[in-house]
């Protein structure tokens, strides 16, 4: 075997040696499969305020750390939504009417599903418009603006039901 056969020999045993290593350390280092740890450390060292690069700073972005004020909006709109379903419950059983049809339909089958319904539907729709938060709806909404408006129109719809209430 010449020198040249020799060196490249080594060089490929080197390699499926390093390839090796390699795969070893990424199976056992490997972050993506340890969920516990990735949850811990989310809710523990939250670093992204921010876009991770510069040239980001324009676009639509996640974000690890929220403002406190998206957490009182939303457990705002949380709790609205549950005054409101007692309202409107409290508003049916004095004999008034459900204009939701949807509402309707949940309501003519049993209480209970109206309620859990209302209540997930509500939650899912907070969760993907905080993750969403920086992202504009048609170029023009973001998802604060989203926000703001539903806890302003759930004020403005417990209002009401307390003004119906009160005739």
């Amino acid at each position: 075997m010449g020198l040249g056969m020799l060196k490249l020999a080594r060089r490929s045993a080197n390699h499926v040696q390093h390839d090796e290593e390699s795969c070893r350390r990424s199976i056992k280092l490997d972050r993506r499969k340890d969920h516990l740890r990735a949850m811990r450390y989310s809710f523990t060292r939250k670093r992204r305020k921010g876009p991770r690069r510069h040239i980001e700073i324009h676009h639509e972005h996640y974000v690890d750390l929220h403002e406190p004020i998206l957490f009182f909006i939303t457990i705002g709109i949380l709790v609205l939504c549950v005054v409101d379903a007692f309202f409107t419950l409290t508003i049916l059983g004095r004999g008034g009417e459900e204009v939701n049809p949807f509402m309707k339909v949940l309501l003519e089958r049993d209480v209970l599903l109206f309620f859990v319904v209302k209540f997930v539907l509500t939650s899912v729709f907070l969760i993907f418009t905080v993750i969403h938060k920086r992202f504009r709806l048609f170029n023009r909404i973001s998802g604060y603006q989203i926000l703001y408006t539903v806890f302003g129109l759930y004020i403005a719809l417990v209002i009401y039901e307390i003004y119906l209430l009160s005739l």
